[in-house]
């Protein structure tokens, strides 16, 4: 590589190189490239996001950092697609549980009982304009989730069959009848929770309190995720699930950025 030092008086650590025309320095290809924020601010909002367990909102950390809440909202989206690009490439594999999710909020009501509609009252997600989401986890291991625009038989194969080992898998889920397109590529028990909701090994409260933590943060914090930026979120929430045993989470994520 042809590279030297470039000699500026006002700009330290930054190379040439003579073979792409470029110069460079050790934030470029990092979420901290060509930031003006302090990086000792980038670094409290790491520790602040990494050990929020339902996230934090730009509004919050625009106050505790004294930032601009437009600021603090796309160092927010970086690090959250910095969590992205980080996600584990391993299949899953053992007992799993797989299920779907749906973000949304509740209809605005009325000023007066009398303008309520009846029909406006909140629904469970199917049949809804929410957001459906796609998880399956491994039971004691990591959870792997994404935005899904239908859920089909199709959707649902493509999305199981990319993410864990069939092989040396069984899928738990509901009775939802779009998981029954699984049945020939890998062992599928199904509980039925018009009847129970757990039958020995047989249930699905490990995804579902994957599914709590990620409703926690957008109840508690967000309120609100617009649909281009919810695989975003989500993101987050399954990075912080997967490391939610790492001693010392900021370390590892600040060892990312950089290879």
């Amino acid at each position: 590589m042809n590279v030297a030092r470039k000699q500026e008086n006002d700009r330290v650590g930054r190379w040439n190189c003579y073979d792409c025309k470029s110069s460079y320095n050790v934030l470029s290809g990092t979420i901290f490239q060509g930031t003006q924020v302090p990086l000792q601010k980038w670094f409290a909002t790491i520790a602040l996001v990494a050990n929020a367990k339902k996230s934090i909102s730009s509004p919050q950390l625009a106050r505790d950092l004294r930032l601009n809440q437009k600021t603090a909202w796309y160092m927010l989206q970086r690090i959250r697609a910095e969590m992205a690009k980080k996600g584990k490439k391993t299949l899953l594999k053992g007992i799993l549980e797989a299920d779907e999710t749906y973000i949304g909020g509740k209809p605005r009501k009325g000023n007066k009982r009398k303008d309520d509609n009846p029909d406006d009252k909140p629904k469970p997600g199917r049949g809804t304009k929410k957001t459906p989401v796609l998880g399956v986890v491994e039971r004691g291991g990591e959870v792997k989730a994404e935005v899904s625009e239908k859920l089909g038989g199709r959707e649902i194969l493509n999305f199981i069959m990319g993410n864990v080992n069939p092989e040396e898998s069984t899928l738990m889920t509901d009775e939802f009848a779009s998981y029954q397109a699984v049945d020939s590529k890998m062992k599928h028990e199904v509980i039925k929770h018009k009847e129970q909701y757990v039958d020995g090994e047989v249930h699905t409260d490990t995804i579902e309190g994957f599914w709590s933590l990620l409703k926690r943060a957008w109840y508690g914090q967000h309120h609100h995720y617009t649909k281009q930026f919810t695989p975003l979120y989500v993101a987050e929430a399954c990075y912080k699930y997967n490391h939610r045993n790492t001693k010392n989470v900021f370390d590892v994520f600040i060892r990312g950025c950089f290879v």
